[in-house]
């Protein structure tokens, strides 16, 4: 049995390292762990084929290279590429071509 509800309201940067701190510390107090967090590569903006991070344009088409939103920009929520409103606060994620 499936579910579509969405968690994402529920989640926030700071209290996921909070429990990450706690399980590696084994609850010791005051211990903050450094979670790295990996970079979105990006992608042309007119065929969609991806690249490198240092890349600015599109080897196949010469589109220029954009990174995908990964949090809105006004409440910083996490949000799923192909959004066009962030599901918190309303924003707009469209980005202009």
């Amino acid at each position: 049995m499936g579910s579509n509800l969405d968690l994402r309201k529920y989640e926030s940067v700071e209290s996921i390292q909070d429990a990450f701190s706690r399980i590696v510390s084994g609850g010791k107090p005051g211990y903050k762990a450094v979670i790295e967090r990996k970079k979105t590569p990006p992608k042309c903006n007119k065929c969609g084929r991806g690249g490198d991070p240092d890349q600015k344009f599109c080897n196949m088409c010469g589109g220029k290279m954009v990174t995908p939103l990964t949090n809105c920009p006004g409440c910083k929520k996490p949000i799923i590429e192909g959004d066009k409103f962030c599901i918190e606060c309303g924003h707009a994620l469209a980005q202009p071509a």
